[in-house]
Order: structure tokens, then sequence, then C-alpha cells
């Protein structure tokens, strides 16, 4: 996830994103979702985009589809290992969600306010 991080750092750093609250969530939202979706779906390519959009950051992954159930924020076990990005992720952001693509594939999609 290195590189997904320093490529959304660049892009924010193109649109002049300078707010750190934004910053910190996008880096979040970009690193787990891509991380779900490489561990959870059989997908070969999966596509990450930030756009902005007024006063609002968002982030999407989409992924080709595959996993055995879609994922949802829940509270994970003191001794799970993993199960809390979806619940790191919705406490970071205005607002979570995911579509279907025609294609079978799914986009996990968040929005970040730029406005504090």
């Amino acid at each position: 996830m290195p590189v997904c991080r320093h490529l959304a750092r660049l892009w924010m750093d193109s649109e002049d994103i300078t707010d750190e609250n934004a910053r910190s969530a996008a880096l979040l939202v970009i690193s787990e979702l891509m991380t779900n979706a490489i561990v959870h779906t059989n997908s070969v390519s999966i596509t990450g985009r930030l756009r902005k959009a007024g006063d609002w950051l968002l982030v999407e992954v989409q992924d080709e589809g595959g996993a055995t159930a879609v994922p949802h924020p829940h509270r994970a076990g003191y001794a799970n290992e993993s199960g809390r990005g979806l619940v790191l992720i919705a406490q970071s952001v205005q607002a979570l969600g995911t579509r279907l693509e025609t294609d079978g594939g799914r986009t996990f999609w968040a929005r970040i306010s730029l406005t504090g």
C-alpha cells in the first residue's frame, strides 16, 4: 500500500488539498479499501480513484468482485488481528458506501469533507 499512499499524496498536493484531517482520512481510506480488495476478492485488477468535487474529496476503490461476502463495519474482538478497517474508515469520513457494477465488480467509496 505504500505506492497507493504515495500516489494519493502526490495527487492531493497537485490539487492543493492541505487540510491534514482530510489528507489523513484519504490515506486511511485508500489503504484500507485497497487492502480489503486484495485480501477479500479474486481481482486481477483493482482501481483506486480520488476526485475533488466542490467541498468534498471522493475516494473510490473498484475491484472485480468474487468476494464471498460484502464487507461491512463491525467491531472486532480484542484478540482479533484484523477486522477493524471499515470501522476506522466510517469514523473518519462523512459518508461510506458500496455499489455493484454491471460487470460484477464492486466499488467502495467514501466522501471526505475538505472544509473541516
